[in-house]
């Protein structure tokens, strides 16, 4: 029942923004058009326009991924050896059970260790004793590495983490979600960075239940773009990455020295801006994979979503001008998180209002016709097409075993709609912000979602 209610609410929430952004602004061109149809006309062509430069950000990392140039190889045996490394996992409890036990036994088990050994903290907060935490306690008694440490009182993950962190003992910590599954060379793929003099090490996030539905399928695809293209694009082109809240690899004193605001909902996100606008480093290597599991359902993945751009628009408006004074930051960085700030705001803004022109000028025209020209030919060919190349650059370089390969012609059909979809979910979160309503709903973590 609850949930139901939570739905309808979000829907009324989009019904708030559709009235906003389309009846409104239709309202108003319409008046545009009656007075001036060329100043319609100008309007139309300066959104076009935009969408022109977003499909282009998506070319440009799609061909620089591609590219011949790759990252330097950085051989184990040039470096110094990896310290002591602590895992941190965290888990709400008893929204995790079915896949903690997996992930803690994954890195207890199969993760390839240093010499000066490893140890695995679980940070977990749960509202009432589960019998889960019996298993857990048995767990603890056959791996005296691993530490329980239940974060009492605790309502987020960025308070877990807190927790926690003067607990590690290594000189390298990673971060992990409860059901993130990595590989056995992790540390000693991520530590030939930090040795380099690198801060922080973002590795690549895969989906690994993709076959559960339509949803999970295109997040899977979106995820191999994500960690696969764009992440990796920009490390090559900006010298830039950010810490996407999971595989991530630190230097045991900056993540002590940065921790995490609670109050942020993507604590990710604001600690990586902390990090960089101190002067520290962060680099994406997508060989370091880890496997995690996707919502699979349309309402999980909308709530998911939509914290996570309530929680990048919190960023935005924080950390927008420290970034454009930073010291530290060159010229090319400060362009590259002005384009994921400011530019991912204004454009997921700008961009709804193409189709109230296009109401708009029905409505002068008195007819259902769309004022095409070769520019506008163009435009729809060219921004239609990057999500096709998209999906083709995530084949050629995805992480084996491949997905099903049906799943990237699916991705690439339905792109253009699931970008316009995430618009609008960006335009809630937005309202959410600016109302004050900064609800944490946990995220389901379970096999059979």
């Amino acid at each position: 029942m609850q949930a139901r209610r939570r739905n309808l609410m979000e829907l009324i929430k989009v019904a708030e923004i559709l009235l906003v952004f389309i009846v409104l602004p239709t309202a108003v061109f319409y008046l545009v058009a009656r007075h001036s149809p060329f100043a319609l006309a100008v309007c139309y062509h300066v959104i076009i326009s935009l969408f022109i430069f977003q499909a282009s950000l998506s070319y440009l990392q799609s061909f620089g991924a591609l590219a011949r140039r790759r990252f330097k190889e950085l051989p184990t045996a040039k470096h110094q050896p990896v310290p002591k490394t602590t895992f941190i996992i965290s888990a709400y409890l008893p929204n995790e059970v079915e896949v903690v036990e997996e992930t803690l036994l994954n890195v207890l088990q199969k993760v390839e260790r240093p010499a000066s050994g490893i140890e695995v903290i679980l940070a977990y907060n749960t509202p009432e004793m589960v019998e889960i935490e019996t298993r857990l306690k048995e767990l603890a008694y056959k791996w005296p590495e691993l530490i329980l440490a239940n974060a009492h009182g605790s309502k987020s993950k960025s308070e877990n983490l807190n927790y926690v962190l003067e607990l590690a003992s290594g000189g390298m910590i990673v971060l992990l979600d409860a059901d993130h599954i990595v590989r056995p060379d992790c540390l000693f793929r991520a530590w030939r960075w930090l040795d380099e003099g690198y801060d922080v090490v973002q590795g690549r996030c895969r989906i690994r239940n993709g076959h559960e539905s339509a949803i999970s399928a295109l997040v899977e695809v979106e995820f191999e773009i994500i960690y696969g293209i764009s992440h990796y694009a920009k490390s090559l082109m900006f010298d830039a990455a950010l810490f996407g809240g999971a595989n991530g690899y630190w230097k045991a004193p900056v993540l002590k020295a940065v921790k995490f605001h609670p109050e942020m909902l993507t604590e990710d996100i604001d600690a990586t801006l902390r990090t960089v606008l101190s002067g520290h480093r962060i680099v994406h290597d997508r060989s370091i994979v880890s496997e995690e599991l996707a919502p699979s359902t349309l309402s999980r993945w909308w709530h998911q979503r939509k914290r996570w751009a309530q929680g990048w628009f919190q960023c935005s408006i924080k950390h927008q001008w420290g970034v454009l004074a930073s010291k530290f930051l060159k010229f090319r960085q400060k362009f590259y998180w002005t384009l994921l700030l400011f530019w991912r705001i204004f454009y997921d803004v700008a961009s709804q209002f193409l189709f109230p022109i296009v109401f708009a000028y029905w409505l002068h025209k008195g007819a259902v016709e769309f004022p095409m020209t070769p520019f506008i030919w163009f435009a729809i060919f060219y921004t239609m097409l990057s999500g096709p190349v998209e999906a083709l650059a995530a084949y050629k370089d995805a992480v084996r075993p491949i997905p099903s390969l049906l799943r990237y012609p699916y991705y690439a059909v339905v792109a253009f709609p699931y970008t316009l979809a995430k618009n609008l979910l960006q335009l809630v979160s937005v309202r959410d912000e600016l109302f004050g309503e900064r609800e944490w709903i946990i995220s389901a973590r379970s096999t059979k979602q």
